[in-house]
């Protein structure tokens, strides 16, 4: 037996009598039985002596056994949704939106008030604005309120040789082109760019950028904060907002001697604006998260900024303003109100457009109608001038204003990669217009078509029926600033 050790011979196993093996489960329960998922208590004879595995320790060690694998997947599951969820966040405009936040430091932003009632093409006429200085982050600011532009925006009218566009020119004949009415262009990055240049040359400041905030936002936001007071104990709530700043700033202040001494108008705005501010930080954060990512989608907050990577995420967002691109169709109705008082938030629009084939050729007709159903404040005709773009290249064939034919009065241009078809649209109070324009489209044999429906920002909903080839794609109120079909 040593040699055979000693010369490395394999050593044979004891044979173990086959009454003192691990007993064979019945047929109808499982062939194998895991060590650890022992159920029975098995006595094991080995040599004559007899042990005993511990039925609690066993049955102990298979339960921190089926723990361990329930939390591994539990684990794995909840680590998969919360990557899913990131991997979703981070595509998603909220996480973009809280990046673009995060990167305005240093800098200072021209923070436009646009005053709705007052419509101009990127929405509103900028007649206030203040400036924001961001310093480690946005929420390290401070706003600097200008409650009277003219003082110097008017000293550039001796210096400036540039002209205004020309429905403004057959307004304001003797004013050339300045700070104040600088929104021209459809495209809010065109109109960003201009108002820092004027805004430069007026204020001698250097910027970088401009946001755009319609008067609509601050009467959404006082929904939410509810009703604030003026230092002369003037309540200022959102169904008041328009008329009250309208007759603070237009009427009453200039009855006192020392206002017109003083000559800030804009006062109110700089009274009431920290009590907003206030109210709206004591908000739930989500409740005003959302509530700023609900006025961008509608257009009520344009942003442009120099830095291009900021503005490649405002257009990412869709919070530029910037003209959409488009693939074969496009539609975009744009209002001016030139001269017409705090009225246009009096009109409503309604856009009826369809596209057809004849012949070959592809045809857009759209009919736009534009009411003021009420005789209420300020009560006065609303002079507008309406541009419609459309894609570059598209031929007018026929244009009628209330049936009457003004196509050789239409102004066709190209503007932002455009073409325009801009008229007078005038509206007074209980009227109801309408307009029939058909226009020649530029693309031939069309295999899929495309539309991207743009909306004006800082307005009210458009009334919108959007025909395609006689099929309906879109019917109801717009409230977007772009959709695509």
């Amino acid at each position: 037996m040593l040699d055979g050790i000693g010369r490395g011979k394999k050593q044979k196993e004891p044979v173990v009598p086959l009454k003192s093996k691990i007993k064979i489960p019945p047929p109808d329960k499982k062939r194998f039985i895991d060590s650890f998922r022992i159920r029975k208590t098995q006595k094991i004879k080995v040599g004559g002596n007899q042990s005993s595995i511990d039925k609690v320790k066993v049955n102990k060690s298979a339960k921190w056994t089926k723990r361990r694998k329930r939390f591994a997947f539990a684990l794995t599951t909840v680590c998969f949704i919360v990557l899913f969820l990131c991997g979703l966040f981070s595509q998603s405009n909220s996480y973009e939106a809280l990046v673009l936040l995060s990167r305005i430091k240093n800098e200072s932003i021209i923070l436009g008030f646009q005053n709705s009632a007052e419509l101009r093409p990127t929405g509103g006429f900028w007649g206030s604005f203040a400036i924001l200085k961001a310093k480690n982050n946005i929420l390290d600011s401070e706003i600097l309120f200008e409650t009277n532009p003219y003082k110097n925006d008017n000293p550039l009218l001796r210096t400036s040789t540039s002209q205004l566009p020309h429905p403004m020119k057959e307004t304001w004949p003797d004013r050339p082109q300045s700070f104040v009415n600088a929104n021209w262009s459809l495209d809010f990055e065109e109109a960003g760019k201009t108002l820092e240049y004027y805004f430069g040359q007026g204020w001698d400041q250097q910027t970088d950028g401009a946001i755009g905030i319609s008067s609509l936002a601050i009467i959404d936001l006082l929904r939410l904060t509810g009703p604030v007071t003026a230092n002369d104990s003037t309540i200022v709530s959102a169904d008041s907002f328009t008329q009250t700043m309208s007759q603070k700033i237009d009427t009453e202040y200039w009855q006192s001697e020392e206002n017109k001494a003083i000559n800030e108008p804009k006062t109110i705005i700089k009274e009431i604006a920290p009590e907003i501010i206030s109210r709206a930080k004591a908000l739930p954060k989500i409740k005003l998260y959302k509530f700023a990512l609900d006025q961008a989608s509608k257009g009520h907050i344009v942003v442009y900024f120099n830095d291009p990577k900021k503005q490649n995420i405002a257009e990412n967002i869709g919070i530029s303003g910037k003209l959409e691109p488009y693939k074969n169709d496009y539609l975009y109705v744009n209002n001016a109100n030139l001269n017409g008082g705090k009225s246009s938030l009096n009109i409503n629009q309604k856009i009826v457009y369809s596209v057809s084939e004849e012949s070959g050729s592809y045809l857009g007709n759209l009919i736009l109608t534009r009411s003021c159903p009420t005789n209420e404040w300020p009560n006065i005709l609303n002079r507008n001038y309406t541009r419609v773009a459309v894609p570059l290249g598209s031929k007018l064939i026929s244009a009628q204003l209330d049936d009457q034919d003004i196509s050789n009065s239409i102004e066709t241009l190209d503007e932002s990669g455009r073409t325009t078809f801009g008229f007078w649209f005038s509206v007074g109070p209980t009227e109801s217009k309408s307009a029939k324009i058909t226009y020649s489209l530029p693309f031939q044999n069309l295999k899929k078509y495309n539309l991207v429906f743009q909306k004006q920002p800082g307005t009210l909903a458009d009334e919108a029926e959007i025909d395609a080839f006689g099929q309906n794609i879109f019917s109801g109120l717009f409230d977007q600033n772009i959709a695509r079909f």
